[in-house]
């Protein structure tokens, strides 16, 4: 089975257009090849919302993974990163179904032989040849026939997976907590308080789950995450937030595409432009390669692309409020690609 070409991360400040930039992903691929998106939401109302015209034309498939239940949590982010999917979506707890069924290959006739498991029966289930002890029978995978017609798998989002997993990891293993009492003062209980060893742990799994996702049978597949400002081991960088400090430059080599969405106050003869209302101007734009923030010199925001050198791929792209950004920035990256092969071929 095929793997996706890009495994896209999207960062940035909550409310600049993470999940737009998302429905982008899955209207791009719906005009291109007719299939249908997948999210995988932990982040709340706000991302139905972005998607809502798209789930009401039937472009777009949810799964609030957070209502799920958290004693399942290992599990069921596990399998959500493998594309499975719940038999019913709107419905919690609901069993998980895998994007594929695996079977084994009959020598004579290349159909399946109707295997249980390990064992293999003494006839093949498609032709009815027998087959003799220690015959090799080769795994096979095929798509479901509902998986078959998904082309985009869309993870929002890579932070709150990182908060729900410091919840859960937190409540299994509570050492480092502290005792507190209420505001009476004769009931006691303990506070579990995130240590080291939970930030690593989940941090792993956040790693883990990323590389899953690269295996999944589609096109593309797109995270979305928050955006982190503060020093990562004593080093200066801004980037996707995760759990614990050390991630935000860590996890930037897990992604093909790292973008990060920013809102640029707009300025007119040294001052902020505002509006009517007298709020700021602010004017969204897709940064496609490592830059400083204007405010701060010392900082620098983590970005890349899947684009070789010679392709002239642009830094930074406008996010303006009609049309398709996500596609213009697709497009751009294949014609990149493209005339960086020429150049190395001649």
């Amino acid at each position: 089975m095929k793997s996706p070409d890009n495994v896209v991360m999207i960062y940035g400040q909550g409310g600049l257009g993470k999940s737009t930039l998302g429905a982008q992903a899955a209207a791009w691929e719906y005009k291109k090849t007719g299939k249908l998106t997948r999210v995988v939401n932990a982040d709340g109302g706000g991302t139905v919302n972005a998607y809502a015209p798209l789930i009401e034309a039937g472009v777009a498939q949810i799964w609030n993974v957070d209502l799920w239940d958290e004693a399942s949590t290992f599990l069921n982010l596990e399998k959500a990163s493998k594309g499975f999917w719940p038999e019913d979506p709107s419905e919690p707890n609901s069993p998980l179904v895998a994007p594929y069924h695996k079977w084994k290959e009959c020598p004579s006739c290349k159909g399946d032989v109707g295997a249980k498991g390990v064992n293999l029966p003494k006839k093949c289930a498609s032709c009815d040849t027998p087959i003799a002890a220690g015959t090799f029978c080769s795994t096979k995978l095929t798509l479901t026939e509902e998986f078959d017609k998904v082309g985009v798998v869309v993870f929002e989002g890579f932070t709150s997976y990182g908060d729900i997993l410091m919840r859960r990891l937190t409540d299994v293993n509570p050492e480092g907590g502290r005792t507190v009492e209420d505001n009476v003062g004769d009931v006691k209980y303990k506070i579990s308080a995130p240590g080291m060893q939970h930030y690593g742990n989940a941090q792993t799994y956040l790693a883990k789950y990323v590389a899953n996702s690269k295996l999944i049978p589609v096109d593309l597949v797109v995270w979305t995450a928050l955006e982190n400002r503060g020093d990562d081991d004593e080093k200066n960088v801004y980037g996707p937030k995760g759990p614990g400090k050390a991630l935000t430059a860590a996890c930037i080599p897990w992604f093909t595409d790292v973008i990060h969405l920013d809102g640029i106050p707009e300025m007119k003869g040294g001052s902020i432009v505002k509006d009517e209302q007298g709020f700021e101007k602010i004017s969204r734009k897709l940064f496609l390669a490592e830059h400083f923030p204007p405010d701060n010199k010392f900082y620098k925001f983590r970005a890349k692309t899947s684009a070789t050198l010679g392709g002239d791929m642009p830094t930074v792209l406008d996010f303006p409020a009609r049309g398709n950004t996500f596609a213009d920035f697709m497009e751009r990256l294949a014609e990149a690609k493209l005339k960086a092969k020429e150049a190395l071929l001649g």
